[in-house]
């Protein structure tokens, strides 16, 4: 998850933010309004499945989040090619940095879901599993929900710059 965060911050801060602009440009803005939805799975996903050790309905939400984030990255991929024309598509940095970032974040999840015993796979209630996660692990976790938090506003506050400055 740190691998992904980091990778993560990259690739928004660098090329969606610095280098390309893409909440600026109207052949981008869809990607954007898709990042946009995918920085508020983020910190949920985090929230139910890395911060705390939930079992039931709150790992059940934690994984239905990750598996819409699944869904919204395939129409990130698939309108990607569209919003990038003007620059000829994603660049070879872009590109690698996606795969690394979404290996990643996926992988994370996969582990933190194997990890969890028989008895966490319920539907009838939410529960902090009486075993604690590794102290390392909430504090991270902690510290990406409040991170994924302020990506997300910061994610909305674009999106408004850019319907502000298109009624203008």
């Amino acid at each position: 998850m740190v691998l992904f965060g980091l990778m993560g911050v990259l690739d928004g801060a660098y090329f969606h933010d610095y280098k390309y602009k893409l909440a600026k440009d109207k052949e981008s803005i869809l990607e954007h309004i898709i990042h946009t939805f995918r920085s508020v799975a983020f910190p949920i996903v985090v929230y139910c499945l890395f911060q705390h050790d939930f079992g039931g309905r709150m790992m059940m939400i934690g994984i239905i989040v990750a598996v819409i984030d699944i869904i919204l990255l395939a129409i990130d991929v698939r309108i990607e090619g569209h919003s990038r024309n003007r620059y000829g598509g994603l660049s070879n940095g872009e590109y690698a940095t996606h795969i690394f970032a979404n290996t990643f974040h996926y992988v994370s999840i996969a582990l933190i879901l194997a990890a969890k015993p028989a008895d966490a796979w319920t539907v009838t209630q939410s529960f902090e599993l009486s075993r604690p996660y590794p102290v390392v692990t909430v504090w991270l976790g902690s510290a990406f929900v409040t991170g994924g938090i302020i990506a997300a506003l910061w994610h909305f506050w674009q999106w408004s710059q850019f319907v502000t400055k298109k009624r203008g």
